[in-house]
């Protein structure tokens, strides 16, 4: 799914589908913010903040006054079609990174090849890699055929305590030596099951 087109004309923009996901989820409380506040906490400049905040004015997802910018109804309503749920994860079994984040998307499991899209994603976003979880009947497994259930109990277990779990959800776990990378990875993968 995408969030944001390239611009037919001038210079790419330096930001993604995460940071415009990323923002409607930061101002998914109903409080006002400040376009800085936000830049900072989605990670972009405040030019780039500017462009994605014009953008989701123009859809009529934020409401922008002097007083700061808040999310509006139809905003929440988008936000909360995302089949997405994000935590942090203590994976280092099966991840790269010192820091992984662990995405749900809900009935992906048919869109799954080897993974290997997934964690070219999410290179591509910024992380140092990504892990394709599926959920096939009752198991964990990883493409092709690595069952998690039987060989890495532990993290299976970790995941199934974080996540309510049904047959055909994927998670994806993004990785990073940085927090905001791994997600940003994580994410990026994610939305483009989507």
């Amino acid at each position: 799914m995408k969030l944001i087109d390239r611009p037919k004309y001038g210079p790419l923009f330096r930001f993604g589908d995460y940071h415009v996901y990323k923002a409607l989820s930061v101002l998914s409380d109903g409080r006002r913010k400040g376009r800085k506040q936000v830049a900072d906490r989605i990670g972009v400049g405040e030019g780039s903040m500017r462009t994605i905040l014009d953008h989701l004015r123009e859809e009529g997802l934020v409401d922008i006054k002097q007083t700061g910018i808040k999310i509006s109804k139809k905003g929440q309503e988008f936000i909360g079609q995302f089949p997405l749920q994000v935590y942090v994860l203590d994976a280092p079994d099966i991840t790269l990174g010192q820091c992984s984040v662990a995405v749900q998307v809900k009935g992906a499991a048919s869109r799954i090849g080897s993974g290997m899209e997934q964690r070219d994603q999410a290179i591509k976003a910024g992380a140092d890699g990504a892990t394709t979880i599926v959920v096939k009947g009752e198991k964990l497994t990883v493409p092709v055929d690595y069952d998690l259930d039987t060989d890495r109990p532990e993290i299976a277990g970790a995941i199934r305590r974080l996540f309510d779990l049904t047959d055909g959800d994927v998670i994806i776990i993004g990785t990073s030596a940085d927090l905001q990378q791994a997600e940003e990875g994580a994410l990026a993968a994610a939305l483009a099951l989507l």
